[in-house]
């Protein structure tokens, strides 16, 4: 399955397809997993896909970067509450459509990590596997049109749509960013923190970047193989179980997380002249999707990387800190507002 992925990675690459090395290996292994022969998630492999992945984001930031976004930490606190809120209204939809309880329908909304808040459901008697397939859906959804639109809508994207943050040799440096990277996300990781390793890998590459204190490059082979990699784990969430018996849910949950990215990334067209930030990184920026593709995407449209790594990992923050009291609330709110229906409905 691996070669297969490589080849249509590669295919899609010369065509000019958008994050092809995420595409096309997410359309493999998503074809495998409907097909009963899925691979299996190796959670090492993913971690370490992160930690490459992170590592080359942070290239991107210099001191001057980072102190023109400081002025922007508030927005991007409020931008990130602001789609915690769009979330839940989004959340009504799979209520009606797919006759899903309030509490499973705010977690499989919230864009958070898949298995983080398929766990909250899980602890708090909630259908963790409609979390888990609902939350690959959006996840799935923003990668595969977000891109694609982007491209048909933006005049000039380069030729190539190749993506500038690899390049180097696989030196001691590289090795030592790599290896603390991986350290620090592990002990995030120990926190609960989603997304864990790339926010680790992103802050020890950042360090060494500014700071100049270690020569840095993650390899161009290395930066497809991570690539590779997240689309694999992203194809492997449809598996056929749980796709064939729930057919409702997966048009109510494509429907629902349509809905939540219009009203978020419509949101995030509204505040881009304000902030002075390009519309279209600001898209990016605020879009309910992962970190990796949307900065990748970014990388490949030519756009700038660093508004749309800070707002993205603020988010990551947010979520993980208030995921379970803001669906608590949402709950006690909506009850009162919008009393649920007999239940037979």
């Amino acid at each position: 399955m691996v070669l297969a992925a490589l080849a249509v990675g590669f295919l899609a690459s010369q065509v000019g397809i958008p994050l092809p090395w995420i595409l096309g290996p997410m359309l493999v292994s998503a074809i495998a997993a409907l097909s009963g022969h899925g691979l299996h998630d190796s959670k090492l492999v993913r971690q370490g896909a992160q930690v490459i992945l992170g590592s080359a984001i942070g290239q991107s930031f210099t001191a001057g970067v980072l102190v023109s976004l400081a002025w922007l930490v508030p927005w991007m606190v409020l931008f990130a509450l602001w789609s915690l809120l769009m979330s839940a209204l989004g959340s009504l939809l799979l209520v009606r459509w797919a006759h899903l309880d309030r509490h499973t329908a705010v977690l499989a909304n919230l864009p958070g990590g898949v298995s983080e808040m398929a766990f909250l459901g899980g602890k708090a008697q909630g259908a963790s596997t409609s979390i888990a397939l609902v939350q690959a859906l959006r996840l799935s959804s923003l990668v595969v049109m977000l891109p694609l639109a982007m491209v048909l809508l933006l005049d000039d994207v380069g030729d190539s749509l190749a993506v500038p943050l690899a390049g180097g040799s696989l030196g001691i440096g590289t090795l030592l960013i790599l290896g603390l990277g991986f350290a620090l996300g592990w002990g995030i990781d120990r926190l609960g923190v989603r997304n864990a390793f790339i926010v680790g890998a992103l802050v020890v590459s950042v360090i060494a970047t500014t700071t100049a204190w270690v020569s840095t490059g993650i390899p161009d082979l290395l930066f497809i193989a991570g690539q590779v990699a997240i689309g694999l784990a992203l194809g492997s969430r449809f598996e056929r179980r749980d796709v064939s018996r729930m057919p409702r849910l997966i048009v109510s949950g494509l429907g629902a997380s349509l809905f939540t990215s219009l009203l978020t990334i419509v949101s995030a067209m509204l505040v881009a002249v304000p902030l002075g930030i390009a519309m279209p990184v600001m898209v990016l920026a605020g879009a309910p999707g992962g970190v990796a593709e949307m900065v990748i995407t970014a990388a490949a449209l030519g756009l700038s990387i660093p508004e749309v790594v800070a707002f993205q990992t603020v988010r990551i923050f947010v979520v993980n800190l208030l995921a379970a009291p803001i669906a608590a609330l949402w709950l006690r709110v909506a009850g009162r507002l919008l009393p649920e229906r007999a239940s037979g409905a």
